[in-house]
């Protein structure tokens, strides 16, 4: 153990930088999930139809994803406080902007600002969070993250449902918006960078990368990994399709399906972020602490994964309310256990001084997943045509297979993983 972690062991501080960057990240997940309990509102306001509202939701993702080597070489060379912070305001901006749309070309731009935001702070996230803490704890704090962030998730559909409902959305979005420009100002004033000024010399500091002249080489380097190459596709599959279902059509598709109102079926798509919730812990704890192979560990929880869109896609018709809430909560557990393990396994994987860099060169990969699988999906409903406020079953069960062909494709791809190595004892 070195003297750099021996210090941020000791100072406290970790645990006021990881709460405030827990908070904002709440508010991260709840904004890429927020448009599915107000479809049906969203549709009524600005009289379009599932492929415009689609692209509006999908402009978060692109945003959010085309930013991230950006974020990432700011993260190294600003620090993670001020990303953070800054890129906060935007998401509030954003939020203002949305609740104030005349029209769904407003509501796009708004929507994007929110993604263009909202995307300076998980990889700012994940430099902190590495500084501040050991190397064996990486996977674990990752985990509890993604738990704080599902926890944004599950309050974005319910206790979202009900405040459209009891304010309008567009109130809430206002509510919103005050909200996220209070925790830029906080992150601003109650945190900082973890900094070597007071703490004693490193054996072997870390060169920053933004300062490094080989960062350009560097980046090609990361970019002529077929490893790199691996995640990423698997990346943008899994997450593309879980976001695309938890955070536009499994309202909608459970209101067709069983026959039920919204806020029941938000009650039921609440079940996925609190898998999350309860798989990205368990899973980082579990690879952490007994020091399971990631790779083997990956494999295993992608083969349930794609069992649980099998479920949704050819025995959905047959399920009842139990049968689809336990597939939602296994698919939310599987998705939780997939983050915490596939970035595990980027950790280990990559050299310290370039995390930064190369967290900021995969992180597009699930948002472009999410982009792209949304707008797919919406298209495929609108052929499908509309009955009244909803889409036909026919239609979403066309539309998820296109989900399930590419989870398929990553499931296979998760064996050519390179294996890490296990975690040194600390």
């Amino acid at each position: 153990m070195n003297n750099h972690t021996s210090y941020s062991d000791r100072d406290p501080h970790r645990w006021m930088v990881f709460s405030v960057i827990c908070v904002v990240y709440f508010f991260v997940y709840f904004h890429r999930v927020s448009t599915s309990v107000i479809v049906s509102d969203l549709l009524q306001a600005f009289h379009t139809n599932a492929t415009a509202l689609g692209f509006m939701s999908s402009l978060y993702f692109y945003l959010y994803a085309f930013e991230q080597p950006l974020v990432g070489y700011l993260s190294d060379r600003l620090g993670p406080r001020r990303v953070i912070g800054y890129w906060s305001m935007a998401a509030a901006a954003g939020c203002f902007l949305f609740g104030m749309a005349p029209n769904i070309g407003w509501a796009s731009v708004g929507r994007a600002l929110i993604g263009l935001g909202v995307g300076g702070v998980y990889v700012p996230a994940v430099k902190a969070i590495s500084l501040w803490f050991r190397k064996n704890e990486f996977a674990t704090m990752i985990g509890l993250l993604m738990s704080m962030g599902n926890f944004g998730a599950v309050i974005a559909t319910t206790p979202l449902a009900w405040a459209a409902a009891s304010w309008g959305w567009r109130p809430t979005f206002f509510l919103i918006g005050g909200i996220t420009l209070g925790l830029a100002f906080l992150t601003m004033l109650l945190t900082r960078d973890h900094t070597t000024t007071s703490e004693p010399v490193q054996l072997n500091p870390a060169p920053v990368v933004g300062d490094n002249p080989g960062s350009k080489a560097k980046a090609v380097q990361v970019l002529a990994s077929g490893q790199f190459w691996i995640i990423a596709m698997i990346f943008f599959g899994i997450y593309g399709t879980l976001v695309t279902l938890q955070g536009l059509w499994a309202t909608p598709f459970l209101m067709t399906v069983l026959g039920i109102e919204r806020v029941f079926a938000s009650k039921l798509n609440m079940l996925i972020p609190v898998g999350v919730i309860i798989g990205a812990p368990f899973f980082g704890w579990l690879t952490d602490r007994f020091s399971l192979n990631k790779g083997n560990t990956l494999i295993a929880i992608l083969a349930v994964y794609t069992l649980t869109w099998v479920g949704i896609v050819f025995f959905c018709a047959q399920m009842r309310t139990t049968g689809l809430s336990l597939i939602l909560l296994v698919m939310g557990i599987a998705t939780g256990g997939f983050i915490s393990t596939l970035w595990g396994i980027v950790q280990e994987t990559t050299a310290a001084e370039i995390l930064g860099l190369t967290s900021g060169m995969l992180n597009p990969a699930p948002f472009l997943g999410v982009a792209v699988f949304q707008v797919l999906t919406g298209a495929i409903l609108d052929r499908a045509g509309r009955v009244g406020d909803l889409y036909p079953l026919s239609g979403f069960r066309n539309a998820f297979l296109v989900c399930l062909f590419g989870i398929v494709i990553c499931l296979v791809l998760s064996f050519y993983l390179r294996r890490p190595k296990k975690p040194e004892a600390s």
